[in-house]
């Protein structure tokens, strides 16, 4: 099977998992946020290939002889990157996306998985920290607040679509919300939540203010990586047995804070951070929490992390990394 993006954060930690289980895995990144790094204790057993997935003849290279392809690959980054960037972040995923779903085609892929994301859903429906989770069926009408979701949505009807065309193809697809751990990127201007946090707790207080945008209130659903892979694992393996299974949301079910995590990452860190809010730097979502009833149903699939056990073990993670790094980081 192919996994694209399988260099990245979530592919990196799918791979060694594959690999684990005996799977056979060809790699295809163009190591633009990911790192060959990651995939160290199994690269002797992967067909790694860098690959820009934008280009017609590297999608083809990715996908040719392949009986599944696991599509992680995209223009990914932090919030304040989608929103400065909307239409590169735009035509990039979407170039991506075009070139792997038709090279899958031409190649007669028969299982296609792709992994879509929580962005998808209309911005105004997560205005409010009483919003309820959002239900798969909440996409439409489509309004999605981030050029990143259009993209994602676009990815998942031109899948659903081929999949209703008898084209042969399987499909399956999982809307992620909230990913984090391992491999997840650090840097404070593009990183997610809950690592470029860790990162600010190891280095405090070298590292001054401990500071957040928005209000603190905002909340949120977090899921670590393990327990996506895990999901992605279960799509793959029932996505062979029918046309088309999801959109199903993989996430927990928990809605926390801002605050709570930020208290529960100074809690794991062991040091006494005064923590700060800077209300004047508006996130774009008040809520972004999803109902997994569906994941539950279908997949018999549910996380099995909690939330501060894996924030410990990102902060873990991010303190090794931090230490082995060189000075400046």
């Amino acid at each position: 099977m192919a996994v694209t993006g399988g260099a990245g954060f979530i592919g990196a930690n799918l791979v060694a998992r594959l690999v684990r289980e005996g799977a056979e895995v060809r790699v295809a990144d163009n190591l633009e946020r990911g790192n060959v790094e990651y995939l160290r204790d199994v690269a002797s057993r992967i067909d790694f290939r860098k690959l820009d997935l934008r280009e017609t003849a590297d999608a083809g290279h990715a996908l040719e002889g392949m009986d599944t392809v696991i599509h992680l690959a995209a223009k990914v980054s932090g919030i304040g990157v989608y929103m400065e960037h909307p239409g590169s972040i735009l035509l990039n995923n979407l170039l991506i996306d075009q070139h792997v779903i038709a090279a899958a085609l031409r190649h007669h892929v028969p299982h296609f998985f792709y992994a879509s994301s929580s962005h998808v859903y209309p911005e105004h429906l997560q205005q409010s920290v009483d919003a309820p989770a959002l239900k798969e069926e909440d996409a439409y009408p489509a309004l999605p607040g981030l050029t990143y979701g259009w993209a994602k949505l676009m990815g998942e009807v031109a899948l659903m679509g081929l999949a209703k065309e008898e084209s042969g193809m399987h499909v399956s697809i999982a809307r992620i919300c909230g990913a984090y751990g391992f491999f997840q990127q650090i840097d404070l201007p593009t990183g997610s939540l809950i690592p470029v946090l860790c990162h600010r707790a190891v280095r405090w207080p070298q590292l001054k203010p401990f500071r957040l945008r928005g209000t603190g209130k905002e909340k949120r659903a977090y899921c670590f990586v393990e327990d996506v892979v895990a999901a992605i694992m279960r799509c793959v393996e029932q996505g062979d047995h029918q046309s088309l299974l999801g959109p199903v949301n993989v996430s927990t079910e928990e809605a926390v804070s801002v605050h709570e995590i930020a208290e529960a990452v100074v809690r794991v860190s062991g040091k006494d951070i005064p923590i700060e809010y800077d209300p004047s730097v508006a996130t774009p979502l008040w809520s972004q929490t999803v109902n997994c009833a569906k994941a539950h149903r279908e997949l018999g699939w549910k996380p099995a992390v909690a939330l501060e056990e894996g924030i410990r073990r990102t902060y873990g993670y991010v303190e090794k990394l931090l230490k082995a790094a060189p000075a400046g980081l």
